[in-house]
């Protein structure tokens, strides 16, 4: 008797995609967690609730999305959602958001989102290919 097949036995989509979509997990991951870093951080850093904080906060929050938005689209296989196009331009977007920042906060965490978020950006091109790309048509 054989065993159905599982998605978790069966060969890479192509060559070097398995480590591209451990890259794109460990980098979307690094996000989430300095994101949740930074965020817990505004209430140490700001005793009161004024505009730096909320922006401070609202800063880890968007992190935060965008490396949620990356993990749900991971999968075993690329993956061809629609959405996988949203989620490539919007790792572009914050990229270069972080090169902004970089500029005018060069601290270490801000060069170790920089790397995490250009990761992010350069490996979903393969991992989150979209409809568009779908190998049958």
């Amino acid at each position: 008797m054989t065993e159905p097949s599982s998605p978790h036995h069966e060969s890479p989509p192509f060559p070097g995609y398995t480590r591209l979509r451990q890259a794109h997990l460990i980098a979307s991951g690094a996000v989430g967690v300095i994101a949740l870093t930074h965020s817990a951080l505004t209430f140490v850093f700001y005793r009161e609730w004024g505009s730096e904080a909320v922006w401070f906060l609202g800063t880890g929050l968007g992190l935060m999305v965008v490396s949620a938005l990356n993990l749900s689209h991971i999968g075993i296989e690329p993956c061809h959602s629609p959405t996988a196009k949203l989620v490539r331009w919007t790792n572009w977007l914050f990229a270069l958001f972080e090169i902004a920042a970089v500029v005018a906060i060069p601290e270490p965490q801000a060069f170790l989102m920089l790397g995490a978020l250009g990761v992010q950006a350069v490996v979903a091109h393969w991992t989150l290919p979209g409809p568009e790309r779908h190998p049958t048509g």
